[in-house]
């Protein structure tokens, strides 16, 4: 007979494998949120000997009453906003098309990753360049086709700066999003093409009730994961415009870096980056709640 020893150490066993992984969880993740949430409720002082002065949530009414920080967070939707659903729409194309490829699938999805490869300062120098007013090869082309008369100076108007921002943005993200959904498509049965070919169901049709209801979950996941790169992007906008100009380019994280780093006000930033990580906590719990209701009901059943 098994005693109640040995099971209640049976039971237990699953969990002492996981205890290395916990251990690391609480040492990369949350030993820093919890020191991020410490930091932000006090006056950081850097002056040796000075000690951290406690001031509860005024760095965060600081924060939200501060036209920089709110424009900041509208200029990260505007670029997340305007940069996903063509990044998204580009991607399903080349996805498709790829799809239908079967010879030299390999060979263009290899020459496909090269974008998503390269570091992303790389990629802001590399786009700094071609948008340079006076050899870079976009102003280049546009004059050669008869498309501008002049020179535009890209990166030193805000419309332009950041409809700059975002091509280098979809540019970078689009590799992402056609490798998953490419690996989406051909996890769907022909059959089911096949049925509702048989039903009458046109191309149009096929499309939306079949390619697009099977990649669903999918799609969830590519928009999540793309929202949350595309909101915490810094090092792209930065290498190209610094923020700037006036702020037209000063996304969320570059505001932080600014906060903590040029203005040394670290209770402050470190606020900032807490309220950051709330909102894409936030929209990921919810986000994925919608998503995947379907599966949740099917489980249940």
């Amino acid at each position: 007979m098994i005693s109640n020893t040995t099971l209640l150490h049976k039971r237990l066993t699953p969990y002492y494998f996981l205890t290395p992984a916990l251990i690391v969880l609480v040492l990369v993740i949350l030993y820093p949120v919890f020191s991020n949430l410490v930091m932000s409720l006090h006056k950081v002082k850097l002056m040796k000997g000075g000690g951290d002065e406690f001031i509860g949530l005024a760095n965060y009414a600081k924060l939200l009453g501060s036209r920089t920080f709110v424009k900041s967070v509208g200029s990260s939707v505007r670029f997340t906003l305007l940069s996903l659903p063509i990044a998204f729409i580009l991607g399903l194309t080349l996805a498709l098309i790829f799809n239908e490829i079967k010879k030299y699938r390999p060979v263009f999805t290899a020459f496909l990753l090269v974008p998503w490869a390269i570091a992303p300062v790389v990629t802001g120098y590399m786009w700094r360049w071609l948008f340079h007013d006076s050899f870079g090869l976009v102003n280049y082309f546009l004059l050669q086709l008869g498309l501008i008369d002049e020179n535009i100076i890209w990166l030193a108007q805000p419309d332009t700066a950041m409809a700059a921002v975002i091509v280098a943005n979809i540019w970078r993200f689009m590799p992402y999003i056609t490798i998953m959904l490419l690996a989406g498509l051909q996890g769907i049965s022909t059959e089911l093409y096949e049925a509702a070919h048989v039903d009458g169901a046109n191309v149009l049709q096929r499309f939306w009730y079949v390619t697009l209801a099977q990649l669903r979950h999918v799609i969830g996941v590519v928009f999540l994961f793309a929202t949350i790169w595309m909101v915490n992007d810094f090092a792209l906008i930065f290498i190209m415009t610094e923020g700037g100009p006036a702020k037209a380019t000063q996304v969320v994280p570059i505001t932080i870096y600014q906060i903590a780093f040029e203005h040394l006000k670290l209770g402050r930033g470190a606020a900032a980056a807490l309220i950051l990580l709330l909102f894409l906590l936030a929209m990921s719990i919810i986000f994925i709640r919608v998503v995947f209701k379907d599966r949740r009901r099917g489980n249940e059943a």
